[in-house]
């Protein structure tokens, strides 16, 4: 074989194989970079164990994900579980608090637990399914909304404004924010008055977040 006839030969092989490096290459940045599956984390804190979920999902559908997965969206019940559920989030998970941006909760980043009050306006719960069924801890609205409300017998609450201790949410903003959410930043972005990063928010169940579920019972 000359060396006409073998570089013949060769180039079509190289075409082809640069071809199917470029499609390898397409092909993982496609699945590192969509919004689903950047990997989920778990911990265990007081004998739980708990997973971050960075797949976002609806408010109802992360609480079927959940429910699927044996498991139900995170209930807060104390200072120490919700200080390990935020470091876990923004420490050991990496979650970024620029992941998203929820208008309807002050153009910053949230993540989904199991509070809701979609059964009956103003009735905080813990909720184990989209029902809205589940333990109550909250009635009415904070200072940004009515002004009305209070935790329901002594219940632990980290509402927006917990920090100066005067709740500012949960507010109901257009009538249509029945679920809760950890706040990655303060809100409203750039100006924090309602709320510190870390505290909770009612916002709009169809946003779609990554969200924190927990396997067994307290």
């Amino acid at each position: 074989m000359g060396g006409n006839d073998i570089e013949l030969y060769i180039k079509p092989l190289i075409f082809t194989l640069m071809k199917k490096v470029k499609i390898f290459y397409f092909i993982l940045f496609f699945f590192t970079s969509c919004d689903n599956d950047h990997g989920n984390y778990s911990f265990k804190y007081n004998g739980i164990t708990y997973e971050i979920v960075k797949d976002r999902k609806s408010w109802a559908d992360a609480t079927k994900y959940a429910v699927e997965h044996g498991a139900k969206l995170a209930e807060i019940r104390s200072v120490g579980e919700q200080n390990a559920i935020y470091y876990a989030l923004t420490h050991d998970a990496g979650v970024s608090p620029e992941y998203t941006h929820v208008k309807d909760g002050g153009d910053i980043a949230y993540v989904w637990i199991g509070a809701t009050d979609k059964k009956q306006e103003g009735t905080w719960t813990w909720t184990t399914t989209n029902s809205g069924n589940g333990d109550h801890f909250w009635n009415g609205q904070g200072y940004n909304g009515k002004g009305d409300g209070a935790a329901f017998n002594n219940a632990f609450i980290n509402w927006g404004g917990t920090w100066n201790y005067k709740c500012m949410e949960p507010d109901n903003y257009m009538g249509s924010q029945n679920a809760g959410a950890v706040a990655l930043s303060d809100w409203p972005k750039d100006k924090g008055t309602l709320g510190h990063a870390g505290e909770w928010n009612d916002i709009n169940e169809s946003n779609h977040l990554y969200f924190v579920i927990q396997y067994g019972n307290k």
